[in-house]
């Protein structure tokens, strides 16, 4: 990284004030040191305290001056339409998993609008949701924000989960706060049996624990019974599977945490969220082996270059075989590890089967027609370039050849996320 000038900070000083000295360092250009000047001074104001304005404005400027992400120093995140709370100890939300968040609600709005008539009473069924790794809920909060708008007749059934106790108290604070700013509906209460029933609840589990997580998986209407949160509800109106299954995952080997993160990821953020954690790396070989190695799998054993840091993606991947989610999401890196993902799905006999089907999709890119599954990959710019296609060829098939997929999103954007679609279901967009 190249040193800053030092007329750049006499610049500085002059056109924004002491305070851009501080900021400077961390912000590098002028541009970028008056818009977080500017939000710390917003923040202060809207803030009310005994302590004395400059001296507040100061002493954030300082904090995120020393490298501290500024959505710690404010204390929140925008995200979609909410407002999310930041913690130190919980991943800041990005602006990449809000735009494929959109995309998803998206997706189901149509999908619902266009099969279901206002009247049809298929609606008082829940809409299922399950995110894992939820860290502050950002992505059931939204989805649960955009549905509940867009689809007031339809019943939601949305759930949160993380192994931190921490996370899981911050999710439940972004619902109460984002609640009290009436950004969207008030969920459901346990004893309210209206329709339509929109519940909302987070609970704290290890994904790889089958004792903690499979009670939550196995019905979806009965995980809204075990919450100690006010969010949580209970209701009989499942329908018995997942709509929709979403997880960003620690996805960043202990290598790329060290070399290619920057400062303040390493020194605020919670490694937790990012790398997966030593026992779970020493143990993934077994696992995969364990979990994926079945007669008609040679193919992906012998082709599949499966990294340390794609360890959850065999368990969610395992999750999706037993539970048979109609749509899956899962965050990832880069191209290479989406690539890789892919190719665990494609080199499947049984995940394969469910979401990708014996069809093609032809070289114009076009999918196999409706109902025939989908395996996806979505750019990370996805926002506004939502019909933008391209073609691909990777991961394994049952002859050991390469297959073609459809990439999503702008042609530059990275790699962001997988999408699994199951056969038979159909997403109108």
């Amino acid at each position: 990284m190249p040193r800053i000038k030092p007329q750049l900070f006499w610049q500085g000083r002059k056109k924004l004030g002491l305070n851009a000295a501080k900021l400077l360092p961390v912000c590098r250009t002028l541009e970028s040191t008056a818009n977080e000047l500017r939000w710390i001074k917003q923040h202060v104001a809207e803030t009310p305290s005994i302590i004395p304005f400059g001296a507040r404005v100061w002493k954030l400027c300082d904090r995120r001056g020393k490298g501290l992400p500024l959505a710690y120093v404010l204390g929140n995140q925008p995200f979609g339409d909410l407002e999310i709370k930041c913690q130190p100890g919980v991943l800041i939300p990005r602006t990449e998993t809000e735009s494929y968040t959109i995309h998803l609600s998206n997706i189901l709005r149509h999908s619902l609008s266009s099969s279901k008539s206002e009247s049809d009473p298929d609606q008082h069924q829940p809409l299922n949701i399950i995110d894992l790794c939820t860290g502050t809920g950002c992505i059931p909060l939204l989805l649960y924000s955009q549905l509940s708008r867009s689809l007031p007749l339809q019943s939601l059934n949305i759930v949160g989960v993380d192994i931190s106790q921490k996370a899981i108290n911050l999710s439940r604070q972004n619902l109460h706060h984002n609640l009290h700013a009436h950004r969207f509906p008030r969920p459901s209460s346990p004893r309210d049996k209206s329709h339509p029933q929109r519940l909302l609840h987070f609970h704290k589990a290890d994904i790889f624990s089958p004792t903690s997580l499979d009670p939550i998986l196995s019905t979806p209407s009965s995980s809204s019974t075990s919450s100690s949160s006010s969010s949580s509800s209970s209701s009989s109106t499942g329908t018995g599977e997942w709509d929709l299954l979403t997880s960003n995952p620690p996805y960043i080997s202990p290598s790329g945490f060290a070399l290619s993160t920057s400062r303040s990821v390493r020194n605020w953020e919670p490694k937790l969220a990012l790398v997966p954690p030593v026992e779970r790396v020493d143990l993934h070989q077994k696992h995969f082996y364990d979990h994926w190695y079945y007669p008609d799998n040679e193919i992906l054993l012998q082709t599949v270059e499966y990294q340390e840091e794609d360890v959850f993606y065999a368990r969610l991947l395992e999750i999706a075989r037993t539970y048979r989610p109609k749509r899956v999401l899962m965050e990832v890196g880069d191209m290479e590890q989406a690539k890789r993902v892919v190719g665990m799905v494609l080199g499947d006999g049984k995940l394969r089967g469910l979401y990708f089907g014996n069809g093609e999709v032809t070289r114009g890119g076009n999918e196999r027609g409706a109902g025939a599954g989908a395996v996806q990959i979505w750019r990370d710019d996805l926002v506004g370039f939502e019909g933008y296609e391209e073609i691909m060829e990777v991961g394994v098939g049952v002859d050991g050849q390469k297959q073609i997929i459809v990439v999503k999103g702008h042609p530059e954007g990275h790699g962001r996320s997988v999408y699994l679609r199951r056969v038979g279901v159909v997403d109108d967009v």
